[in-house]
């Protein structure tokens, strides 16, 4: 066999060792499972839980972690208005801003942010509730 003929079937074989190998891993590509959605290098569920914890400062870092998932898990906006009830005054005000982050947070959550403004026992959290309202979509 003449030798340029020799070179051009190796080229030719390499080429196609690459091209079968791109293929392959293009193929594979946006086929694999995504694990839980990770916010702080956590899953969303175990933020989630640490609304419960008994520690106030646990509750806090949870709201204010939750409060950048805003409205894409129907689960976070629960945690989120439930937050509103905590009996931490700076978890409450941290879940006011997070809650009127949110696209719609709904009537019955403005009329719980209104009873803040009017009743809760720590005055700044019923400043922003107060400030939360003054700045509601359509005049509070």
């Amino acid at each position: 066999m003449p030798l340029f003929l020799s070179r051009n079937r190796s080229r030719t074989s390499r080429f196609a060792s690459v091209m079968l190998t791109v293929v392959l891993t293009l193929t594979g590509c946006g086929r694999e499972e995504r694990g839980p959605a990770l916010l702080g290098g956590r899953d969303v569920r175990s933020w989630l839980d640490d609304l419960h914890a008994s520690k106030a400062t646990v509750r806090r870092h949870a709201v204010l972690k939750l409060g950048n998932v805003g409205d894409a898990d129907p689960a976070v906006v629960a945690g989120l208005i439930a937050a509103l009830d905590d009996s931490d005054p700076l978890v409450r005000r941290d879940a006011i801003v997070a809650v009127t982050r949110l696209k719609d947070p709904g009537p019955s959550t403005w009329e719980r942010i209104r009873k803040l403004s009017q009743s809760d026992k720590d005055p700044g959290t019923r400043d922003l509730a107060k400030q939360a309202i003054t700045r509601r979509p359509g005049g509070g």
